[in-house]
């Protein structure tokens, strides 16, 4: 209940503030599963949430938590926190667990904000976990995010958001050891996945021009925020 509430509190909040539409919501599989999107907004969270049709849980930087009243709230939906920049295997775990349980994980496999908007470093952490738990990962593109909220904005500024839902991509589950050529193979799968779902001015660069927004650890791999299934 509590979770469905919030997410009424940003579809009303956001339908006030700015113009959204959500694309290709048929595409959606049922939990558990794997949402990926690119990230360049503070809004990318909630609109993860808008678009998915159930309850996510979301991995997310530690800062979050400050101030203490916001990080009660959001640890209140059930998330898992991360220090970004650090290898925090125990994330990951987390993660896999709330999988195997049959809940919707949501993750920014960029791990931060893009400060141009365009596509980043996807990190090899979300491929792991899908490789681990060898669920579908759902694509998402978030366009016009990042003009709406820019980083460091304390408000939306208005503008037009769309959010695409492409279909999901099937993943083998590898029960032994996940190898590098593994993760670099379904991390490369997984970024183009979610290029495909974007205008071209959001497109990555190529490798001799990538600008990342901000240094990060093997640990921020997993980045976002995610809500567990309904009972």
């Amino acid at each position: 209940m509590w979770y469905r509430l919030n997410r009424l509190f940003f579809r009303v909040l956001l339908a006030r503030l700015l113009e959204y539409r959500i694309e290709g919501a048929p595409h959606e599989p049922r939990p558990p599963y794997l949402i990926i999107a690119n990230h360049t907004s503070a809004l990318d969270d909630p609109l993860v949430a808008i678009a998915a049709r159930t309850r996510l849980v979301y991995i997310g930087k530690e800062e979050l938590m400050r101030p203490w009243i916001v990080g009660l709230w959001i640890r209140s939906l059930g998330n898992i926190f991360i220090r970004r920049g650090e290898p925090d295997r125990a994330a990951l775990e987390a993660a896999l667990r709330a999988l195997q349980r049959g809940n919707a994980v949501s993750v920014f496999p960029e791990g931060t904000r893009s400060l141009d908007g365009r596509v980043g470093l996807f990190h090899r952490g979300t491929a792991w976990l899908a490789l681990r738990a060898g669920v579908p990962v759902l694509p998402l593109g978030i366009a016009g995010a990042r003009r709406a909220m820019p980083k460091g904005a304390r408000w939306p500024r208005g503008g037009s958001i769309v959010v695409r839902i492409g279909p999901p991509l099937h993943v083998p589950k590898v029960d032994g050891r996940v190898t590098r050529p593994m993760m670099e193979e379904w991390t490369e799968r997984f970024k183009q996945a979610v290029i495909d779902l974007l205008p071209p001015d959001q497109h990555s660069l190529p490798a001799s021009e990538t600008r990342l927004a901000e240094p990060i650890g093997a640990g921020s791999a997993v980045t976002g925020r995610s809500r567990a299934r309904d009972a």
